[in-house]
């Protein structure tokens, strides 16, 4: 009986990937992780962009708040001021208060430096002398508005229209002083005051744009 030889033994471990295998393996896995990446930078970009909206937000009431707060107070000091609302334009605004009880001074808020270009700062300028310019109080403001009632919520000046400048007196530049209102007057009928502030900031090609209102009833002059 013939004697048949063994089959032949494999040696070393299984076989290994083809070039073809590994080469449909890696862009599997190259797939997958675009796919990750997309998700995680979309996320990224919503979370940068709530982030940003939230300061701009934030910005806004801030700077209303202390806005509403400081022209509430219009007319208030001890002796009572005769010239409480002294600039009413469109986008800018003076009053005479004591604010601190340190005695009575000009507060002024606008966009307008003391050359009288509009720019992207808001300016809160407190003296006794000066009603232009002042700190930089916030910046990235595309808008500011001022609208003025009288006490019985009639707009001043009625017919309202886009640009005004009450009793004709517009922000002043330099040194300038405004023209002491005279009773009777618009700025003298002053009785409450909307403020609208539009704050932006810019992220890449995206501007992020937020409008904050406020009413403030001057109470020192109601009344």
């Amino acid at each position: 009986m013939p004697l048949r030889s063994p089959a032949p033994q494999h040696r070393g471990g299984p076989p290994g990937f083809s070039l073809l295998e590994a080469l449909v393996t890696s862009a599997i896995f190259l797939i997958v992780l675009y796919g990750v990446y997309l998700v995680y930078d979309v996320g990224q970009a919503n979370y940068t962009s709530s982030s940003r909206k939230w300061d701009v937000q934030s910005q806004a009431r801030v700077a209303l708040e202390r806005m509403g707060r400081e022209v509430r107070t219009a007319g208030y000091a001890n002796p009572k001021v005769s010239d409480p609302v002294v600039i009413a334009t469109n986008d800018a605004f003076s009053f005479h208060a004591d604010l601190d009880g340190s005695g009575a001074t000009y507060v002024t808020y606008s966009r307008r430096d003391c050359t009288g270009t509009v720019t992207t700062t808001l300016y809160r300028n407190v003296s006794t002398a000066t009603f232009c310019g002042g700190e930089p109080f916030v910046e990235g403001v595309s808008a500011l508005t001022f609208t003025y009632y009288e006490l019985n919520n009639v707009p001043l000046p009625y017919p309202l229209t886009s640009t005004y400048t009450l009793d004709s007196q517009g922000a002043v530049t330099g040194t300038a002083t405004p023209t002491t209102p005279a009773a009777g007057g618009q700025r003298n009928r002053v009785r409450q005051v909307k403020i609208a502030l539009t704050i932006q900031q810019q992220i890449g090609t995206t501007v992020i744009p937020f409008t904050a209102t406020t009413d403030v009833a001057l109470r020192n002059l109601l009344p």
